[in-house]
Parts: structure tokens; sequence; C-alpha cells
């Protein structure tokens, strides 16, 4: 399986939809992945609130139809002379069909789950999970991890060819009332304001942002919430690129 096919297993591992081989390839990627880690443990959240959320009970007459439905439909092909069935292929088909479908449905009721339970993703940009995706699978992406005297962690994965990154942040403290976490891109001519600015509810950070230069370090600091052109406090996350 190829670096970027890996990371669209996210919400099948999380809905333990995925084969055996599946499964070992993705636990031996996914826990240092910092775009896969996030989203299997979005989905399992997202998944856990929906499950607690109220159930509607289907009508009565939901039963009946369902099973005669399925009394008045073929469950194989019929045999065509002069063809051989194969039937385990025609069940490895079968499965991987099912399978599909489940990981479909199940895909939209975690969305519907996150729109009813009022899950915040990526601050409202639903853009985050289709830009990290195209980051990620590029060959020239570039992972920094930030480190420094701030409570958590930042990570910035830049793609120079996409002049596009993400930024990850986890386990960070509120900022305070009217600051945000800015991100500065430096290059030989100093820093340079990315406009992240973000409060970090609930702890994370998940941003896509256009890059216009070539970073030689990323730094994050605490700003006010209108933004500043130029920092006013030391970063508390440094990294080179």
């Amino acid at each position: 399986m190829s670096g970027s096919d890996i990371h669209q297993l996210a919400a099948a591992y999380a809905l333990d939809a995925v084969d055996e081989r599946e499964r070992a390839e993705f636990e031996a990627h996914y826990p240092s992945c910092p775009v896969c880690r996030p989203e299997v443990a979005g989905f399992r959240e997202t998944l856990s609130q929906v499950a607690t959320a109220g159930a509607v009970a289907p009508p009565a007459s939901l039963k009946a139809t369902v099973m005669a439905e399925i009394s008045a439909t073929r469950q194989l092909s019929p045999l065509l002379p002069g063809v051989v069935v194969d039937l385990a292929t025609h069940r490895q088909r079968r499965q991987r069909m099912l399978r599909t479908m489940s990981v479909a449905a199940a895909l939209i009721l975690i969305a519907l789950g996150a729109f009813v339970v009022g899950r915040r993703s990526n601050g409202g940009d639903n853009g985050y999970a289709d830009a990290a995706a195209r980051v990620f699978a590029e060959p020239d992406v570039r992972v920094a991890t930030l480190s420094g005297s701030g409570t958590g962690s930042f990570k910035v994965a830049w793609s120079p060819t996409l002049e596009q990154a993400v930024v990850m942040g986890d386990g960070l403290v509120d900022p305070g009332t009217g600051k945000a976490y800015e991100l500065w891109m430096i290059d030989g001519a100093g820093p340079h304001a990315m406009h992240l600015l973000d409060s970090a509810d609930g702890g994370q950070v998940r941003k896509p942002i256009a890059v216009n230069g070539s970073p030689t370090q990323w730094a994050v600091t605490v700003e006010p919430q209108a933004g500043v052109e130029a920092p006013t406090t030391d970063p508390i996350f440094t990294g080179a690129v």
C-alpha cells in the first residue's frame, strides 16, 4: 500500500472495517502520523457521541418491508452455460462491496453526528482533511516538530510544490481572553505572520495555510486575537524546517 493510500484508512480503521493486512499496516503507521492519529481519535469521539444521542424507533412496518424485499431479491447471480463461478472470489468481492458500503454509510453517519452534536473541527474549516491528504501525498513534504516552553505541541507539514502547509496543535492550553496562537514563517528576512490566529478550543489546532516563501524555521507566539504584523512576545514553540 502506498504512503498516500494508507491515509485513507483512518475512517475504516475507526469503524473496524479493515482486513487483517490493512489493520497491521495501518497500526504500524498511524501512531506516529500527525494526520491519521488525530483523525482516528476524531472519528471515534464523534461515533461515541452519536451512539449516546437520542434514538428514534423505526416504524413497525419496517421489518415486514425488509423481509419482503429479502425474499424477492436474488442473492447470487444465475449460472450461465459454460461459465464456472468461483464462489471464493464471489464471496471476497461481496465482502469488499459490503465493507465499502458500510464505511460510506458510517461516514455519512459521522458527518451527520458531528453536525448534530456540534463537534468543532478545525474552527469550522472542513477543508483541513483534504488539504492534509494533499500535502502528505507530495514527495517533497517536510514535517517540522516545534518545541519550546509552551504546554502541548505543534507540528507543521509543508509542501514547497503545493505552496501549502497544514498546522497541527495538540494538548494546548487556553491562550487567554482576547489572545490566540499565531504561526510565524521565518526566513532570511525574519518572521512573517501566517495569520493563523487560533484560540485552540478543545486544546487543538487544525488549520491549512498557504505558504508563499521558503521558510527555514516555524515559530508560534501568543498574540492579540485581532492579529499583528510582527511578534509582540517571545516564541513558545520553534522548529527548523
